[in-house]
């Protein structure tokens, strides 16, 4: 049984748009990670953080928010903290 706990990670639409990473595996160029909406029902959706994305110095990274580009919004971005991208991943 996984003690892991789901980070809930939001957009920065109003009102934000949350998710959990349901999946990850890693790829030879960096982490696939499937994120489900919980807010809402939604189809899961499949993105992918770079290698480079990941050696950048800040805490989180930003990709565009799925949800609101299917409704026609422009500048927002789901915050994805980097501990969890990798979290229980084989090292690289």
């Amino acid at each position: 049984m996984s003690t892991e706990v789901a980070t809930v990670c939001q957009c920065t639409h109003e009102p934000p748009h949350q998710f959990v990473i349901a999946q990850r595996s890693r790829l030879r160029e960096g982490v696939l990670l499937g994120l489900q909406r919980i807010d809402e029902p939604y189809p899961r959706r499949e993105v992918f953080v770079t290698g480079r994305e990941m050696k950048m110095a800040t805490d989180k990274a930003f990709k565009a928010c799925f949800v609101c580009v299917d409704k026609g919004f422009r500048e927002t971005a789901i915050a994805i903290p980097k501990e969890d991208i990798e979290l229980g991943l084989p090292p690289a």
